[in-house]
């Protein structure tokens, strides 16, 4: 089987074909990366005779139709879309949006004396030597010799003086782009290989782009607002601006259900979950497919049913159908203000201050909430299996590696069964064993790096149980985090340094705690035998607090030589607190 053609297209057959809706242009409706003069850049190429590059396109596979006769499919391109789309801009007249979503010209100017060509300025629109926009030559209307005349006239010039260089730049639409056709049989795997291999610039093509272009080139099924609903609605969640520029630029989007369904995301502050269309879609395929790769979602929106192995229309009517239902109850207000406050209630404070790294658990305790939602279970034994589950995951890594393949086993044990309760119950009971709270995790705890999802998971059992920071009566760790407090060193650095240890042992979380910078100052540079001994140090000092902190009592009589023996206690500590914080959800 061939995996693709090459043919040369002229840039006016192609731009033909994508008014005609024959080729996909998804770019057309998404934020213009490219800067002006790049687009300036190339229409100079083109009028030069520079060759372009080329284009990477996929015909969607035939769907079969219920009255048995085929539907060809057309044509997507995946590689090539900004030059496509600066050409639209340049020669079509096409207006494209922003990263804000708002609707804007990019006009190219051209001077026939000089052949130069120029970004537009209001300059160059009040010199008459300059054309200021290109896009008006290239209109239905346009008359040549109308145009070159009354530009000559203005000029003093005689028409045979610009005309040829005006006339050259209507030809460079005749100008050819190599078009790589990949062949419609090949599944997703194979045309990531192909555009991964033939793309100079070294962009790596997502499987979600994949997808947001699949959806984009459909019209018939309502692909095209489905697309707008997950990008508008992942913007918004961080820019809730871009709600005033919708009402501008898309309203007949603005007109529909779907914006109605989602723009209370303008309003929602929680940046402890902020999901883009790849993680939107990664839930969506859990909890309405049962799937957990992006490639089997690209096939079935391309008609596939798995069944007969064969692309059908009702395959794929069924498919934006349950995609459908997934977006909407993603964006559903309830739905996600609710896992917000389970996020919050795990301790959780936001992005900037206390959360978790990485999408993959967030994505599937939401998938994992949508699906227990739909169950008879009351909402106490739903949080708690959200929770666990969120929290097991992190301590585990368990979506770090295979997210994809791990998240689609983890919700197939969740879909069609009558007890998720004893289903929950069964893998914490095989993860979480003996060893792995007693050895597992504190060897995790070997690390320098605060961004360890099981140091984060440590305080946020802190903020859970509104504990107070170390030596203090008062201050909690979520104020103090809040606050933008800082962690300090149990053993204190200098110290340390003082007596040989190198960054990376000084620097173990085990050795960190918040502190209050007077806290900290009074500590100095002594040992904890000595600080410990300090009754301004001391003043709120108790077991409790240690406790609290896992701290171990004993380093009141601890020095340098303690310094490995007092990680490992702490380590085994810290791993208690994590142990009594789960088993407390």
């Amino acid at each position: 089987m061939n995996k693709y053609q090459v043919q040369n297209n002229s840039i006016e057959t192609l731009l033909n074909w994508i008014d005609s809706g024959e080729m996909g242009l998804p770019e057309l409706q998404r934020p213009f990366v490219w800067r002006s003069v790049k687009v300036r850049d190339l229409i100079d190429s083109l009028y030069n005779g520079f060759p372009i590059g080329y284009i990477i396109t996929w015909i969607n596979p035939t769907v079969h139709l219920k009255n048995g006769q085929a539907a060809i499919g057309k044509q997507i391109i995946i590689d090539g879309q900004q030059r496509m789309t600066a050409l639209k801009a340049a020669i079509s007249g096409q207006e494209i949006v922003d990263n804000h979503f708002k609707k804007y010209r990019i006009k190219i100017a051209f001077n026939p004396f000089t052949e130069s060509f120029a970004t537009t300025t209001p300059a160059i629109e009040k010199d008459k030597r300059w054309i200021a926009d290109i896009a008006q030559l290239f209109k239905p209307s346009y008359s040549a010799f109308t145009f070159i005349t009354d530009f000559a006239r203005k000029n003093d010039v005689a028409p045979e003086a610009v005309d040829p260089k005006i006339q050259k730049v209507l030809n460079l639409v005749h100008n050819d782009i190599g078009n790589i056709i990949i062949s419609p049989q090949l599944d997703i795997d194979s045309v990531t290989e192909i555009f991964n291999r033939i793309n100079s610039k070294g962009t790596v093509l997502s499987s979600a782009d994949f997808i947001m272009s699949k959806l984009a080139a459909d019209t018939k099924h309502g692909g095209n607002t489905l697309r707008k609903t997950v990008e508008y609605f992942s913007q918004l969640l961080v820019d809730p601006g871009l709600i005033r520029n919708l009402k501008d630029t898309d309203p007949e989007f603005v007109s529909s259900k779907f914006f109605q369904h989602i723009k209370w995301a303008a309003n929602e502050y929680s940046n402890l979950y902020t999901p883009n269309f790849s993680d939107m879609f990664h839930v969506v395929l859990g909890t309405k497919f049962g799937r957990g790769k992006h490639s089997e979602l690209i096939a079935l929106v391309s008609g596939r049913d798995f069944k007969t192995q064969s692309y059908t229309e009702e395959a794929q009517k069924h498919t934006y159908e349950l995609l459908e239902q997934g977006i909407w109850d993603f964006t559903n207000q309830s739905n996600f203000q609710r896992y917000m406050m389970i996020l919050n209630n795990l301790g959780m404070i936001g992005s900037g201050t206390l959360t978790l790294n990485g999408k993959g658990t967030f994505n599937f305790g939401y998938m994992l909430f949508m699906v227990l939602d739909k169950q008879k279970l009351t909402q106490s034994e739903l949080e708690t299996i959200v929770k666990k589950w969120i929290i097991m995951s992190a301590i585990t890594q368990r979506y770090s590696g295979s997210a994809e393949t791990q998240s689609e086993a983890d919700i197939k044990l969740f879909l069609n069964v009558s007890n998720q309760k004893a289903v929950a119950g069964k893998v914490f009971n095989q993860e979480l064993v003996s060893s792995f709270w007693e050895v597992t995790l504190p060897e995790k705890l070997v690390t320098s790096s605060t961004s360890s999802g099981v140091w984060r998971v440590f305080q946020m059992s802190q903020v859970y149980r509104n504990g107070v920071i170390w030596l203090e009566k008062d201050h909690t760790v979520k104020s103090v985090i809040t606050e933008q407090g800082n962690v300090h060193h149990i053993f204190p650095k200098a110290y340390l340094k003082s007596n040989g240890f190198k960054q990376a042992e000084f620097n173990q979380v085990a050795n960190f705690t918040w502190l209050t910078q007077p806290r900290n100052l009074e500590i100095s540079d002594r040992s904890p035998k000595k600080y410990l001994a300090d009754a301004k140090v001391t003043e709120y000092a108790s077991e409790e607090n240690h406790a609290d902190n896992a701290i171990p009592i004993e380093l009141k009589n601890f020095e340098s030589e303690d310094y490995i023996h007092f990680l490992e206690l702490r380590r085994h500590l810290i791993a208690n607190k994590i142990r009594e914080y789960f088993e407390s959800l």
